[in-house]
């Protein structure tokens, strides 16, 4: 058996204009901030060609930046690996990065970032960008007024003293140039998960796992998961797929309920970054970074497969995601064994789990989540 992309894994291909140019992109559902390239990336870009090489796109669309000025000197961090896919896809040139902890401190005149819609993952990003930025180097942050664009300033000014805003179109933008030293040390530029190279703890059934800001419940175990867990059947010695991982919650409970393998994917390199730190020492732990709309790494058949899936992308409802994550079960599903999945007791997932699976029962429900059990792939 060898790992298929699923069709929703068609890319489309669009047009914007930055600075003149004609930019060709690639886009498909499932992308944060969905399909269309957002305002604030257009901004950024628009900004890029007032400032010097070499730059550092943080998170912009698309690596919007980099696709419209080819020949400068643009390295893209992106920690989405669908964007990543993008990017690769429509220019395999560019320099893309999926952490920043490669890059060379001190080395970058200008650093552009897309406000994240969180606060905590947003001063993360700060903290990176302070650490690669030169002296006398431009900072340029811009996010749209209702996801993170307005609460940008107050933490640009806590770090560089000062900075420049403007506002457009909903959107806000954040001008800085980073001082020879720091105007002042928020307690947050040193908290576990946001400082740079650090992390959160979370201790779960005796293991302690590792986690960052922006990574999905990154200080805490999520109710539905844990929800799951307490309902899932007893996993000795079986092949186990997480889907959606996060930071490994799920894997490492069937992992100590002494399944024989565990693989774990998530498109988030954060959390991939946390998992492989979390579960170094396990050799029955395979981690990967990648989208589920391109198919799974592993070729591999499951005994039970495990997911808490997401439902947005960025601010919006999405569900490319988690019928990718439906399809990609249904094909590595082992012909006796079960997908079990915890969601917001809100979701039509039953009836979409319908479309792939002949079994499908909901094993239990609360008023805030449902746990649904899948079985015989059609």
């Amino acid at each position: 058996m060898t790992a298929q992309p699923s069709p929703h894994s068609q890319w489309r291909a669009s047009t914007t204009t930055v600075a003149g140019r004609v930019v060709t992109y690639h886009a498909r559902p499932g992308l944060p901030g969905g399909p269309d390239m957002s305002p604030a990336a257009l901004w950024l870009a628009y900004e890029c060609a007032k400032y010097a090489d070499p730059v550092c796109c943080f998170d912009v669309a698309f690596g919007l930046p980099a696709l419209a000025f080819p020949t400068r000197q643009i390295a893209v961090v992106t920690r989405h690996a669908g964007v990543a896919a993008s990017i690769a896809h429509t220019a395999p040139a560019v320099t893309l990065r999926a952490d920043a902890t490669t890059l060379v401190p001190g080395h970058y005149q200008t650093i552009l970032i897309e406000v994240p819609p969180t606060r905590e993952a947003w001063r993360q990003r700060l903290c990176q960008a302070w650490a690669l930025l030169a002296p006398g180097g431009v900072l340029v942050a811009c996010g749209a007024n209702d996801a993170g664009g307005k609460i940008a300033a107050s933490d640009v000014k806590a770090l560089f003293g000062r900075c420049n805003e403007q506002s457009k179109h909903h959107q806000r933008l954040v001008t800085a140039i980073k001082p020879a030293a720091l105007a002042s040390q928020p307690a947050w530029f040193d908290q576990p998960g946001i400082a740079r190279d650090s992390w959160t703890h979370i201790d779960c059934h005796g293991r302690r796992y590792v986690s960052q800001a922006g990574v999905f419940a990154h200080d805490r175990v999520d109710a539905g998961s844990a929800w799951l867990c307490q309902h899932l059947p007893a996993l000795a010695g079986q092949r186990v797929l997480d889907l959606g991982a996060g930071a490994g919650i799920l894997g490492g409970w069937a992992l100590d309920a002494g399944a024989a393998l565990v693989d774990m994917i998530d498109v988030d390199a954060h959390a991939v970054a946390s998992m492989r730190r979390t579960f170094a020492d396990c050799p029955a732990v395979r981690v990967a970074w990648g989208d589920v709309l391109d198919g799974l790494p592993w070729p591999q058949q499951y005994d039970v497969i495990i997911s808490n899936p997401p439902f947005h992308a960025g601010k919006q409802r999405d569900d490319a995601m988690v019928r990718a994550f439906v399809a990609t079960a249904a094909q590595h599903l082992a012909p006796h064994g079960a997908f079990w999945l915890v969601a917001n007791a809100f979701l039509p997932y039953r009836a979409l789990l319908s479309t792939a699976f002949s079994e499908v029962t909901s094993v239990a429900t609360t008023p805030a989540y449902q746990i649904i059990k899948a079985s015989q792939p059609l």
